[in-house]
């Protein structure tokens, strides 16, 4: 029912069914993290967006995906637009270096973004999770943007978290930027058992729908 969601590692668990409900029903002996853990959540289901390692660390979180809302802090007719903005830490010059001609091998993507976003600042959404795509917020001559980059071919997670992302985007009127060096999705047998089609699709829909 969130937007976003965030998880404390070793320390949330979410579950249909807890570890002995799991052994009476079917048999199967489960821990709690490998069941229903942070880190699988956030890495293999992507049911979480975030993992912390800590309390502390959810607060930051959250007060982060607080920033990244896009609501206006006062009315939008009187709302004054940015205009100051950090540049980027790294010298936006070192891209001629980054760059390849080698299609078959992906550009270090997160190298790429910290030279191009203000202050180098990038709120990565779902790390863990389909990563071979990477989405997140950052700004851009103080304007809040919506990254989308890929880091290699595209798998049915991938598609997910990025149709996820741009919903998301879409709904908080934050424009999308696209990064893209990419041969396309996955093929094979195990990306059609994956579902590549259907995530596929829905990932395209939701790039066509984004206004």
């Amino acid at each position: 029912m969130s937007d976003e969601s965030i998880i404390v590692q070793e320390q949330g668990h979410i579950f249909l069914a807890g570890p002995p409900l799991v052994k009476a029903a079917t048999g199967e002996v489960v821990s709690h993290e490998d069941l229903g853990g942070g880190k699988m959540h956030s890495s293999v289901s992507g049911v979480t967006d975030y993992l912390a390692v800590d309390d502390a660390h959810a607060v930051v979180l959250a007060r982060r995906c607080i920033s990244n809302l896009n609501w206006p802090k006062s009315s939008p007719n009187t709302q004054a637009p940015k205009t100051t903005f950090a540049e980027p830490l790294h010298d936006s010059e070192e891209l001629l270096g980054i760059a390849t001609t080698n299609l078959r091998k992906p550009l270090p993507i997160r190298e790429v973004i910290s030279r191009i976003v203000d202050g180098s600042e990038f709120s990565e959404f779902k790390r863990d999770f389909g990563t071979t795509l990477v989405t997140g917020f950052a700004e851009i001559y103080g304007h809040k943007v919506g990254i989308v980059a890929n880091d290699g071919i595209l798998f049915a997670s991938s598609a997910v978290k990025g149709a996820h992302f741009v919903e998301l985007c879409t709904q908080r009127g934050i424009p999308l930027v696209f990064l893209q060096n990419i041969a396309g999705f996955m093929v094979g047998s195990q990306s059609e058992r994956d579902g590549i089609a259907k995530h596929g699709a829905k990932l395209v829909t939701a790039v066509a729908c984004a206004d």
